[in-house]
């Protein structure tokens, strides 16, 4: 549930389970956090991930898709992102993004970094809390927040719902008002200081480093308590990671 507060628009009560990972190809070897776990349906550290294993959770109508986006990404070190379903450990269905790009170690093996985010019940409520947006006298609040949506549409090649999705989980990951989150990516685009389309990083760093931008002593802070070991912390600079079109 949510919290209303007038003129404020949606801020989230619950953190959004927004994950990171690693993958190795060459050993077939991967590091999930905590939130990856949960959205997978298991308990954290109740099952070795491996490739496997993330193909046979996601939703088979999915898979080709997911699977050339692998293969892409460790083939011509394209970032990738997209949008799909998985299937949890206790048959219950997720919407989430995945989205990842390629890091090279000092001997030259490619491994593939990213995050997860859940998006099942931001999108469930977003019909909801557009209808709060307008009946709490957000007029001006609720240019900002669609001509963000726009942004994020023309960005990323997403529909207006799932662009509402991607602000309503950072708002719930990252503690701000949706509206907050809004205006910085809008006053960043009218002053020309959002990426070009297709090397974009993924929605939601982009979202992360525009909030750490504006409040720079958040760049002091400890690295992200749900980061798997060796990725950093979120505040730290990451090659570009773009969102492809979904059909």
């Amino acid at each position: 549930m949510g919290q209303r507060r007038a003129g404020d628009g949606f801020l989230a009560s619950r953190a959004a389970l927004v994950g990171r990972y690693r993958y190795r190809p060459d050993t077939d070897e991967w590091t999930w956090t905590d939130a990856v776990y949960r959205i997978h349906g298991f308990e954290p550290g109740e099952v070795v991930p491996t490739t496997e294993l993330v193909m046979r959770h996601i939703h088979p109508a999915d898979r080709p898709m997911a699977w050339e986006s692998r293969e892409s990404a460790l083939e011509r070190e394209e970032p990738f992102s997209f949008l799909h379903r998985i299937v949890t450990a206790r048959n219950g269905e997720r919407v989430v993004i995945a989205a990842g790009h390629v890091e090279r170690a000092d001997d030259g093996s490619p491994a593939v970094c990213g995050h997860l985010i859940d998006l099942t019940e931001v999108r469930h409520d977003a019909v909801a809390a557009e209808v709060d947006t307008a009946v709490a006298d957000l007029a001006g609040h609720r240019a900002v927040i669609e001509q963000a949506k726009g942004v994020l549409v023309q960005l990323y090649s997403v529909d207006a719902d799932t662009a509402f999705a991607v602000l309503r989980a950072f708002s719930m990951d990252a503690n701000v008002k949706v509206r907050e989150a809004a205006q910085r990516l809008v006053s960043a685009a009218a002053k020309d200081l959002t990426p070009t389309k297709g090397r974009a990083p993924s929605a939601h760093d982009l979202l992360e480093r525009l909030q750490a931008d504006a409040c720079p002593d958040l760049g002091d802070r400890p690295a992200h308590e749900d980061s798997p070991q060796g990725l950093g912390s979120p505040g730290e600079s990451e090659p570009p990671v773009g969102i492809e079109p979904t059909t």
